[in-house]
């Protein structure tokens, strides 16, 4: 199977991208860097900084924000933690039917491809050509999955990096099919992410920001040592003792696991325009449209009924997450995000801070909100349904099944432009801002990548 992904990997290129395809992944770029910068400031992203601020590296490509210099490892690792600190990245679900099979991240692909694409000075079209794979092998990897799903078994989703990098990375390279089969093995058989990163039983920890990034960290490293004839499992798919028949418990359909040409997962991918879990974007938007529309104020509040998804109320509404302590806790947390929700009247960057998760008024809130799963709305995931009552007696309800940013109800580019300022004007010139706009909207006549890479440094005062 290894090879069959390889033969893949080798045979896509950039004149089988329809303009649509090659748009959508521009738009995709830009709010994964706006997501980012969002994370710059975070505990996570500067103690990695700091990490390599204390070791010599060969200075390849740019870290965010900072523009430190160092190995692209370590910009895939460092930028990697960035996009996904915030949890404002896109996203994406799979169903089998009605059933809810597994959610994840496609863009977690891009900060690695960035960084190894300014080691190798690749072009714009290299780049968008590898993130169309990196969301097409994404897709196809988690398709193959039945039975219960690698949540269940205990394994989280984001261990695909291990398998689908080295394809990424092995393109970027030159690699030949050979080289790629022994990239996968490497990788493959060396790393895999254990569930409790992501279950509903356990508070969140840092480590959830760099679950994909350290996957493609070895998926990269993997690349490069097959480059210089190491060598790896070939079978690691299928083989004994391989993923199939130890993590999935042969529960795997390998029919699914090379992606089918001319489909083009990225199209389907989901924008967020809030900050929270995807799966509760349904009952959150539908939260915000009552206090804005009917002006509720949260000392009206008497109660608050959410209806979701049975996936939303087993993964959001765990006991352990009630009242969050941390950013990565809160962003998974329909209890704290429905009382910001009202409080604030968004949900953004700004919603989360210490002081916040232990204000009074949003814990008070949070006592109010009944929270319960209805398998009717695993169909139409995300879909939600808020009903306020108040203290005056008065009931409003609202349901969203498709929240803006969803493949069914998209942001416009304009949305995506706004998105992006509201992260990195508090770092950056309109002029640089609209610089690195310009230049991800152009970014297949670019002939160096690098140069989008220094863009998306802060600005000395």
């Amino acid at each position: 199977m290894a090879r069959e992904l390889a033969k893949y990997a080798t045979s896509l290129t950039f004149q089988d991208l329809p303009p649509d395809v090659i748009h959508q992944t521009e738009r995709v770029v830009l709010d994964t860097l706006g997501c980012a910068i969002g994370g710059y400031a975070s505990e996570s992203s500067q103690g990695i900084q700091e990490y390599i601020k204390e070791a010599a590296y060969p200075e390849e490509a740019t870290i965010f924000g900072s523009g430190l210099r160092t190995s692209c490892l370590n910009t895939a690792l460092a930028n990697g933690a960035m996009v996904r600190y915030l949890d404002y990245n896109d996203t994406a679900f799979i169903l089998q039917g009605e059933i809810y099979r597994t959610g994840y991240h496609p863009s977690e692909v891009i900060p690695a491809i960035l960084a190894l694409a300014e080691r190798q000075h690749l072009s714009g079209s290299d780049v968008i050509t590898a993130i169309v794979m990196g969301y097409d092998l994404s897709l196809s990897f988690l398709e193959g999955v039945v039975g219960p799903g690698m949540e269940k078994k205990g394994w989280n989703g984001d261990s695909r990096g291990a398998y689908i990098m080295p394809l990424i990375a092995g393109k970027m390279l030159g690699l030949n099919e050979n080289q790629m089969e022994n990239a996968v093995g490497i990788s493959g058989s060396c790393h895999a992410v254990l569930g409790i990163l992501d279950t509903p039983a356990e508070e969140y920890t840092m480590t959830k920001n760099i679950r994909f990034p350290m996957m493609a960290y070895s998926g990269i490293l993997a690349a490069m040592l097959a480059q210089k004839g190491f060598t790896g499992p070939t079978t690691i798919i299928e083989g004994h003792d391989g993923f199939v028949e130890t993590i999935m418990g042969g529960e795997y359909d390998l029919s699914k696991i090379v992606p089918r040409k001319g489909k083009f997962a990225i199209r389907e991918t989901c924008i967020k325009s809030i900050i929270a879990d995807f799966s509760s974007h349904g009952h959150l938007t539908a939260t915000l449209n009552l206090v804005k529309e009917n002006d509720i104020k949260p000392e009206d509040v008497a109660e608050v009924r959410i209806t979701t998804s049975k996936r939303c109320a087993e993964h959001t509404g765990d006991p352990v997450k009630k009242y969050p302590k941390n950013k990565e806790t809160a962003d998974h947390s329909s209890y704290y995000l429905t009382a910001i929700a009202i409080i604030d009247r968004q949900i953004g960057p700004d919603q989360f801070s210490p002081e916040k998760f232990q204000d009074p008024k949003v814990r008070a809130l949070i006592d109010k909100v009944i929270l319960q799963g209805d398998p009717n709305l695993d169909k139409v995931r995300p879909a939600g349904i808020s009903e306020i009552t108040t203290r005056q007696g008065k009931k409003y309800q609202c349901q969203v099944d498709f929240p803006r940013g969803h493949a069914r109800n998209p942001m416009t580019d304009e949305e995506i432009m706004g998105k992006f300022k509201n992260m990195a004007s508090k770092y950056m010139s309109d002029r640089r801002m609209r610089e690195i706009i310009d230049t991800v909207f152009e970014l297949d006549k670019l002939d160096d990548v690098g140069k989008l890479n220094r863009l998306v440094v802060f600005e000395q005062s």
